[in-house]
């Protein structure tokens, strides 16, 4: 694994995304490799400046953070989550930074306005949903417990688009949540989804699944008057997506999207996809199942970082 690749995996461990097999590749090579623990250390610290400086910046325009390494070294930090990774990696392989860091452990709340994450009835609309709490999007099926994928759609707002992928969307009310935000620290929407690829092993064309989650001001009920060209609007975003060739020994694919929750953010929404990536093609065999959304809030501490 060479640093670029390392570099990747780091980025990914933290964010919670790797698989067990690449957990297990990342931790051999920084067991081998003193370099890689050294980077995996500074990689942790830089992450840490970079939150600090760009909180207010994401707030007003997506979750996705700068990577680049800061000017100028930060003395104090406060991503907690980040900083306890580069500690247990400074206690576990005696890297050259100490962080000092005692904090609360963070919270959980289910949202329970998600409903039918597990597709256990029947209801599913077409078109961009106009109410919260109901599945809706592209032709698709609830059989068995499971979403499965049947149709790629156009959008109503641009019928003469092309039909690329097949969409599911459900809105979810963020208002009645406030009271759980943090004040002090970071409040963070996580949306996972499984994905199924059921076709033979190595079917061509290969597909794409997507999950997203967009958050927005303002009224929920009128989004579909707008959508997808209101997707610049929103204030916060996360995205992930897996692409599959069949039925494969990883089988099912867990795929997760966090976003840190702007003061002013009224609802969310969610959308999973499927698209093949050779048109026209088939949607057979694909299928998404046990969609879970969560609100998780972290005091934020100040964190002093001490170079030795």
């Amino acid at each position: 694994m060479n640093d670029t690749d390392f570099f990747d995996q780091a980025m990914r461990y933290q964010d919670g995304v790797l698989t067990p097999d690449e957990i297990a590749a990342f931790e051999a090579a920084m067991r081998d490799d003193p370099a890689k623990r050294q980077l995996f250390a500074d990689t942790q610290v830089r992450s840490m400046a970079l939150h600090d400086r760009f909180r207010q910046e994401a707030f007003q325009s997506s979750c996705d953070f700068s990577r680049t390494s800061p000017k100028k070294p930060f003395t104090w930090i406060t991503r907690p989550i980040a900083a306890m990774a580069a500690g247990l990696v400074i206690g576990l392989f005696s890297a050259s930074v100490v962080g000092a860091i005692s904090s609360p452990k963070a919270t959980t709340e289910r949202l329970f306005s998600l409903l039918n994450g597990s597709f256990d009835e029947n209801r599913l609309e077409r078109g961009f949903p106009r109410q919260t709490g109901l599945w809706s999007g592209d032709e698709a099926a609830i059989h068995d417990g499971q979403l499965r994928f049947i149709s790629p759609g156009s959008d109503s707002n641009d019928p003469t688009g092309r039909a690329i992928s097949c969409d599911v969307f459900q809105l979810v009310d963020l208002r009645p949540l406030r009271h759980a935000l943090s004040p002090e620290g970071d409040s963070v929407l996580e949306l996972s989804a499984d994905f199924l690829d059921a076709r033979a092993p190595n079917t061509k064309p290969s597909v794409s699944f997507f999950c997203q989650l967009y958050l927005f001001a303002g009224d929920p009920g009128s989004l579909h008057q707008t959508w997808p060209q209101s997707i610049p609007a929103a204030i916060a975003s996360g995205s992930a997506e897996v692409t599959t060739l069949g039925l494969d020994d990883k089988g099912t694919r867990t795929l997760t999207v966090k976003c840190l929750i702007p003061a002013q953010a009224d609802f969310a929404v969610i959308q999973i996809a499927a698209r093949p990536n050779l048109r026209p093609a088939k949607l057979e065999g694909l299928s998404a199942d046990n969609v879970r959304l969560s609100l998780k809030t972290q005091p934020s501490l100040p964190v002093r970082i001490v170079q030795r």
